[in-house]
């Protein structure tokens, strides 16, 4: 739980990531935003990283983010992070896609389309990886947690 006082805007560089099973961030990394028990953390799952090492499943957050496209619009996202100790916030190609969306990549960046091929976010290819910056909301109410 990382609770603060007074709301500070922020931004968050989000990596996709097409090896990862769910979206995942370290809870530093959503300062104002209260971790809630999850069903992998309630079961003391783990998630297995990179190096093959096992990382705790500590529970998710729900954010509300504000990504862009690359015609300059922003669009809200509502996205639920399972929080594990990782080195940057990950979201998850499957679980994208699983949600009826589509990621198209190319070598400059991708981007993520809805069902009806109109862009909701895009993505930079930055040495190798692509990733977003994306407005990191305060939760409501601020303070807690976002009604599901």
């Amino acid at each position: 739980v990382l609770p603060v006082e007074v709301w500070v805007n922020s931004t968050l560089e989000v990596t996709l990531d097409s090896g990862c099973c769910d979206h995942v961030m370290d809870a530093e990394d959503a300062p104002g935003h209260l971790v809630q028990e999850s069903p992998g953390s309630r079961r003391g799952r783990n998630f297995v990283v990179g190096n093959g090492e096992r990382v705790p499943n500590e529970g998710q957050l729900l954010l509300n983010l504000e990504a862009s496209t690359t015609d300059g619009r922003t669009l809200g996202v509502r996205s639920t992070f399972q929080v594990a100790e990782v080195s940057r916030p990950l979201m998850s190609v499957a679980k994208i896609c699983d949600q009826g969306h589509t990621c198209v990549f190319s070598k400059e960046g991708a981007q993520i389309k809805d069902s009806a091929g109109k862009e909701l976010c895009s993505f930079r290819r930055v040495n190798g990886l692509y990733v977003a910056n994306m407005a990191l909301k305060p939760p409501s109410p601020f303070g807690g947690p976002v009604p599901p």
